[in-house]
């Protein structure tokens, strides 16, 4: 059954979470790295978890504008997308 792959960008590690086959609860699944590898990484994370779609965590400030951490996350969010052919 596919999943849903949640990931939370920070400035060095990526937070991954997979969900279960029914969609009900997540469960964390480790770290990524940045690097040069990465694309592959999430081709394997993608294949690994059976995919069906990821969600990328969009930091926003507290009165809702978005900083250089969103635009970080929404150039990951671009990354993963080109990298896997997942949806985003």
């Amino acid at each position: 059954m596919s999943r849903i792959v949640g990931l939370d960008p920070g400035t060095v590690r990526i937070g991954v979470a997979v969900s279960d086959p029914l969609h009900l609860t997540a469960q964390p699944h480790g770290n990524l790295e940045g690097g040069d590898d990465l694309d592959d990484r999430l081709r394997q994370l993608a294949d690994d978890t059976e995919a069906e779609v990821f969600v990328v965590g969009l930091p926003v400030s507290l009165d809702g504008r978005e900083g250089p951490a969103a635009e970080a996350a929404r150039r990951l969010a671009a990354r993963v997308a080109e990298a896997t052919g997942v949806p985003v």
